[in-house]
């Protein structure tokens, strides 16, 4: 008897490359805040942020490498007008891909420990709850900009989505009352 695919490792790994090529961080170029946005095409580039910031300085003055970042800031987020817009196009994407990520790779996860069978109700349920936590727990992560607490909230996102899984996957047994 071959064992089948988990089909939900296979659905969270393509999320994971979606988010990978669709979704982005960038820098603010005045406050130098950090923000998540929805890249108009595909790039395994995450990180963006200007070169020359609020300086005087033109292209020409930057080095090759810092000359490259200026120029994907400027076409990413400069052109499609995702910094100066307060309405960005698609500017929830990023959190319903991170979240579709997580709760694929969660209902995987539970799948190969308990060898569920998953209702139809438990993805949407998951996805519906996880979805404002996972956006406050990535709020904090780039509000606080900090490695540490990247990792600590990162992990408490993770284990959260995978316990309101659980809650919802729970049996409910009924008590003999004899």
């Amino acid at each position: 008897m071959t064992a089948r695919p988990n089909v939900y490792i296979l659905l969270g790994t393509v999320f994971i490359l979606l988010t990978w090529l669709f979704v982005g961080i960038y820098r603010d170029d005045e406050f130098y805040e950090q923000n998540l946005f929805t890249k108009y095409r595909p790039t395994f580039k995450v990180n963006f942020h200007s070169a020359i910031g609020m300086q005087d300085l033109k292209l020409d003055d930057l080095s090759e490498n810092r000359k490259a970042e200026e120029i994907a800031f400027q076409e990413f987020l400069i052109k499609q007008q995702v910094q100066s817009s307060s309405n960005a196009k698609l500017w929830y994407l990023p959190f319903i891909l991170i979240q579709l990520t997580l709760t694929f790779i969660s209902l995987g996860i539970l799948k190969f420990r308990r060898d569920l069978v998953y209702k139809e109700w438990h993805f949407p349920a998951h996805f519906t709850a996880c979805l404002l936590l996972t956006s406050i727990g990535l709020g904090l992560m780039l509000s606080f900009d900090n490695s540490l607490t990247t990792i600590f909230v990162g992990l408490l996102v993770l284990t959260l989505n995978y316990g309101a899984l659980i809650l919802i996957t729970k049996e409910r047994r009924k008590k003999s009352y004899t």
